[in-house]
């Protein structure tokens, strides 16, 4: 019977058999794929390998920008004085930058105070006692205000510099910065990179599945012949894909927990010699759901294409 002859009836009389020919296509493709383990699973894991490397890079990414997330980053500049400056200047330079409205507040670092911090660091007592003078100038760090923007913080700097006694101007924060444009560029570096598997993955099904559709050519001239619609015929094939896409995905995501598995201990070893209290991100609930929602629409994809490009060389010939 025509699917055009069971759709002018009610869709209470025609929707159980439509069911029952989507459950029979799904359970005859399943089989077919049983019959045939090694390329299946071969198949699976192709799937696999193709979203679980852009989705563990991904994890990793989200992972380090939640760490660099925690990390305070208060406009800061220290001001190197020069060598003519004596504690009575800085301590007045230091009362003159307060009093600017960018500036949050200005801390004063004599230069005995920082040669005490810099043996303490590197116990290089011996060799600085050595030395005829203190070589570390006086140095003033000043704190701008959280909500300043970066403009603000580039005409300071510039201020700054202009000022007298000031011998340099360093942005403490400057590596803060670079960071978290280099976790940006990361980040667009994955998604190109996933951007590019998820293609590779749907060429390579589709080249699968089309072999398969080949394989089967009378059977879709049979159907033909009897009157059945190109959505019917298509329909087997769309369900392979689907178990190809639902088997990979699940195998893809079996491979990220087993991969984070691998570096959780490391990892949130490395975390508590920093004395940090960030543990490694697990996928959770919503990277396996994603994985197989992706392979799924991969997989489904993949098998359209193949079946739309064999009936198009039928209708030709």
């Amino acid at each position: 019977m025509k699917i055009s002859l069971l759709r002018e009836r009610p869709l209470w009389r025609w929707w159980p058999v439509w069911l029952l020919q989507h459950q029979s296509a799904a359970a005859s493709s399943w089989k077919k794929l049983q019959e045939r383990p090694l390329s299946t699973f071969m198949t699976w894991l192709l799937v696999a390998l193709s979203l679980a490397l852009p989705a563990s890079l991904l994890l990793t990414v989200n992972n380090l920008n939640s760490v660099t997330s925690h990390f305070e980053r208060p406009p800061q500049f220290s001001l190197l004085l020069t060598e003519q400056m004596d504690l009575d200047d800085a301590t007045h330079l230091q009362q003159a930058i307060t009093n600017w409205p960018e500036v949050a507040r200005v801390k004063l670092i004599p230069r005995d105070e920082a040669l005490s911090q810099f043996i303490a660091l590197t116990g290089l007592n011996p060799l600085l006692e050595s030395l005829p003078r203190n070589p570390l100038p006086h140095t003033l760090l000043v704190s701008l205000h959280n909500t300043a923007p970066e403009k603000d913080s580039t005409l300071l700097a510039k201020r700054l510099e202009s000022s007298n006694g000031v011998d340099q101007v360093v942005l403490d924060t400057l590596w803060m910065i670079r960071l978290e444009e280099g976790l940006r560029a990361a980040s667009r570096w994955v998604l190109a990179v996933g951007a590019m598997m998820l293609l590779t993955t749907v060429l390579a099904l589709g080249n699968i599945l089309r072999l398969t559709v080949v394989a089967r050519g009378d059977e879709i001239l049979v159907v033909r012949l009897i009157g059945g619609s190109s959505a019917f015929a298509r329909r087997p094939f769309l369900y392979t894909g689907l178990w190809y896409g639902l088997g990979g995905g699940a195998l893809g995501a079996v491979m990220l927990w087993l991969f984070c598995g691998w570096l959780a201990g490391p990892v949130n070893a490395l975390f508590i010699l920093y004395e940090s209290q960030q543990r490694l991100q697990w996928p959770g609930i919503h990277y396996p759901l994603g994985l197989l929602a992706v392979a799924v629409v991969l997989g489904w994809i993949a098998s359209w294409m193949a079946c739309e490009r064999h009936f198009r060389q039928l209708d030709k010939q």
